[in-house]
């Protein structure tokens, strides 16, 4: 009798060790969408507009496939005897998978700021240059260039009549 019952608590612990085991796997296996877009965009790969809006186009996919596998998990850790344990592994793993997520986006977001700054850059030495090449072009309307202008011609300045 003292065999049975050591072999059933035996036999439980390693179901339950099994269980456990399998629980962990399952919650730490990335999605397609999620490992896609990790895989397709390692750190410091993002080095063009096209590339970060592909990624950025990616983003929302992947967080959609980790809320619905942390929802699909949770809804399993309730059936779970060990549903904290449970509960706390799943938030780990969506926050490594979040996290993972994030990296790219604010690569992809980084790079794009960089590239509007630069564009807002160029565009005002752009409108400086012209505004430079039109003020050389135009003639100085103040005195002194007037009368410069006039005594380049040698033409003698109208004489001005006393006002009385």
């Amino acid at each position: 009798m003292r065999h049975i019952k050591l072999l059933t608590i035996t036999l439980s612990s390693f179901l339950l060790q099994i269980c456990i085991v399998s629980h962990a796997q399952s919650i730490t296996q990335p999605g397609a969408a999620e490992q896609a877009l990790v895989s397709q965009f390692p750190p410091q790969s993002i080095d063009s507009v096209e590339r970060a809006n592909a990624a950025l186009a990616l983003v929302p996919a992947a967080r959609q496939e980790i809320a619905r596998r942390v929802a699909y998990q949770r809804a399993k850790c309730y059936e779970d005897f060990f549903t904290s344990s449970c509960l706390n592994d799943l938030r780990d793993t969506e926050r490594v998978a979040n996290k993972a997520v994030r990296r790219v986006e604010v690569e992809a977001n980084a790079l794009l700021r960089r590239e509007r700054a630069a564009e807002r850059d160029r565009a005002v030495a752009e409108r400086e240059q012209r505004a430079a090449e039109q003020r050389a072009k135009s003639i100085s309307i103040t005195g002194t260039a007037r009368n410069a202008d006039q005594s380049a011609t040698d033409e003698p300045a109208a004489p001005v009549a006393p006002a009385e």
